[in-house]
């Protein structure tokens, strides 16, 4: 009853309610893999959407000869056609290497720093808090971006780290999340999931796209079912108030 009640009174943000959006990416593809869908559902109803991508990729191909900074401007082009497909023309690349040995307080000041330039309602970050996550950017890039929701607000701390402005987002919303309870009708965009990953084709063959699409088509429809929407997105979603000694928000799934 008590958790009850605090929703009624602090409820869970509707994602779809606002205008501007910010999605942080732990490597050149994650947005892509997680988000594809919602971005497309996003920017066809005429929000504006941007990208911050966290590392350079470097790591990323099993290609011997596809490495270091040449595979890191293969990876930023790749990322820019993805992103144009979904109609995002605002890509940052944040100045980290794939491998995760960078300290996360050093990308958290990043993020902030983005977060005040671009002006998002909703940031949108790998869920860092899901037990069976072992990628440590995965990780890093979800605490950095939570740890920015303390750090973008206030002009005081943005001065500390050698920035100016302050901006509160609006909420928060975690991909990647086992513990989903917002969730984003994406039947009609579906499909752009597997277009956004052809675009990266120093990760992915068409066998790799089919068995990631077919993973989140059952995801999809598991979470739809929830909402008695057809085939959802399902994040984990944070508002302002929940962030900072709300401890009942980390059980509230729906």
């Amino acid at each position: 009853m008590f958790s009850g009640i605090l929703r009624r009174f602090v409820p869970i943000p509707d994602l779809s309610s606002f205008d501007r959006y910010l999605f942080v990416g732990p490597h050149p593809d994650d947005i892509e893999v997680a988000c594809a869908p919602t971005i497309r559902a996003l920017t066809a109803a005429g929000k504006h959407v941007s990208f911050v991508i966290l590392t350079d990729g470097r790591m990323g191909s099993p290609d011997p000869a596809l490495y270091g900074d040449k595979l890191v401007e293969v990876r930023k082009e790749e990322s820019l056609a993805s992103a144009k497909l979904l109609g995002v023309t605002d890509v940052t690349f944040l100045p980290f290497h794939d491998g995760g040995m960078y300290p996360m307080e050093d990308a958290a000041c990043e993020v902030a720093k983005q977060i005040v330039r671009l002006q998002p309602d909703v940031v949108f970050a790998p869920d860092p808090n899901v037990i069976s996550e072992c990628h440590l950017d995965h990780i890093k890039a979800g605490q950095a971006t939570k740890t920015s929701m303390n750090m973008a607000p206030f002009e005081s701390v943005m001065r500390s780290i050698g920035s100016s402005g302050s901006h509160s987002v609006q909420a928060l919303a975690f991909y990647y999340t086992d513990k989903a309870n917002t969730y984003i009708p994406v039947k009609k965009t579906f499909a752009a999931r597997a277009e956004a990953l052809a675009r990266h084709k120093s990760q992915f063959d068409e066998a790799m796209i089919k068995d990631v699409v077919m993973y989140f088509k059952i995801r999809s429809i598991r979470f739809g079912l929830r909402r008695f929407k057809g085939m959802c997105d399902g994040y984990r979603t944070l508002a302002p108030t929940h962030m900072h000694c709300f401890p009942e928000a980390s059980e509230w799934v729906r």
